[in-house]
């Protein structure tokens, strides 16, 4: 589906109408955060856009944090932003709901947690490491290209199994498949599908311990899962892991390139980094799920009818400064906590890779400012990013004394 406007319907007051273009969000101003929290300040508590077939967009995090928590008014399995095309599989567990859901998360979240979370941040922090100390007298790295793009990848890719040298195939198509032009989607999903079935094939033949063979010989609510859905949860837990924790590492990054004092305090008192991880975090939400309205609600007078769909910028919940006081600023004596953002969303299908994210993030705190303190961005080579259901850092060129 294009960017052309769909017609408004009878129930959207004109007034809330914007014609905001989730992936083209950087037209507002290049750094995706400021265009947002510019839209943010020029808007009432929920916009409808036209665009993609018409969505409402909470603005204020009071609406973003009631429609992530009732899983019964705002469901999983309508709609997406904009609505995925025809012949795609359904993208399992995030388009399901109930205990459906749960049985299908069931199958992946003992890779997330105890002891695999334990063994996966032992070898992030030594692959860390290794990329930094690859490119420190050099004096200068594409910091999305050179680090960020390998280490959450690489370590997740460790995770399900699947051949490193995989990681340039994968994370190309993960990109494309959370563009907005359905015919690059639907052919790099089936890309995705035809290389997910190969694995699947292999694991049933040959099961082992990992993620893949765990969906693939599961059984959700008394039965085995169909090879639709084994594919399609495959497909979505690879296309969950390759680049969000990625694109958050990139905005991070580039934030400290500019703000001098935070990084300073954070590389004198390195404590801080764990201390305080979820403030940094909740200042850079990347992710932009959907929901759909299962029945008719209003919000400060707002009236959304049930089969509408709501496109949740998560970075708009950090940003408010109805729940933040000056929440541009990360503020290290601030005391914000994993349930207080809406970075990793919450709920039932709050982020299953949450801890996993949140502890990389830690790690690359740690082991960058302990060998790159002081850094900048490049003159002349701005930050490269795309908004759209992950908001994506696709280049960052940094530089540093040797």
């Amino acid at each position: 589906m294009s960017a052309q406007s769909a017609q408004i319907p009878q129930h959207v007051s004109r007034d809330v109408v914007r014609d905001i273009d989730i992936f083209n969000i950087q037209s507002v101003n290049p750094d995706i955060h400021e265009a947002w929290r510019t839209i943010q300040n020029d808007s009432p508590a929920l916009i409808y856009s036209p665009l993609y077939g018409g969505h409402w967009i909470p603005m204020r995090a009071h609406v973003i944090e009631r429609v992530m928590s009732d899983h019964e008014v705002f469901i999983n399995g309508g709609l997406w932003v904009p609505p995925n095309p025809e012949g795609m599989k359904p993208q399992i567990p995030i388009q399901a709901d109930g205990a459906l859901h749960r049985a299908y998360r069931s199958l992946i979240m003992p890779f997330l947690i105890g002891k695999p979370l334990r063994a996966a941040i032992e070898g992030a922090r030594e692959l860390a490491i290794k990329l930094i100390e690859s490119f420190r007298e050099r004096g200068e790295c594409d910091f999305a290209v050179d680090f960020a793009q390998h280490l959450p990848i690489e370590v997740f890719l460790q995770l399900v199994e699947l051949p490193l040298d995989d990681r340039l195939l994968l994370s190309s198509l993960a990109e494309v498949v959370r563009m907005p032009d359905p015919v690059q989607k639907l052919a790099a999903y089936a890309q995705m599908e035809e290389y997910v079935g190969r694995q699947v094939d292999e694991r049933l033949a040959n099961p082992g311990d990992d993620m893949i063979s765990k969906i693939a010989t599961g059984t959700v609510l008394g039965r085995p899962l169909t090879r639709e859905e084994i594919i399609g949860e495959c497909t979505q837990v690879l296309v969950g892991g390759l680049d969000t924790v990625a694109s958050m590492m990139g905005f991070i990054a580039a934030h400290l390139a500019v703000n001098v004092e935070l990084r300073h305090r954070l590389t004198a008192q390195p404590e801080l980094i764990e201390k305080r991880i979820d403030e940094i975090i909740r200042r850079f939400g990347v992710a932009g799920p959907a929901r759909q309205a299962a029945q008719d609600i209003d919000f400060d007078g707002i009236h959304i009818k049930a089969g509408d769909t709501l496109f949740l910028a998560t970075a708009l919940h950090g940003l408010d400064d109805s729940r933040w006081e000056d929440p541009m600023t990360v503020n290290l004596d601030r005391s914000a906590t994993g349930t207080d953002y809406q970075t990793f969303g919450s709920g039932p299908h709050r982020c299953p890779g949450a801890a996993l994210a949140r502890s990389e993030i830690i790690l690359f705190l740690e082991e960058w400012l302990k060998r790159i303190p002081d850094f900048s961005l490049v003159p002349g080579k701005p930050m490269v990013a795309a908004s759209g259901s992950v908001t994506g850092v696709l280049s960052l060129p940094l530089k540093w004394d040797v």
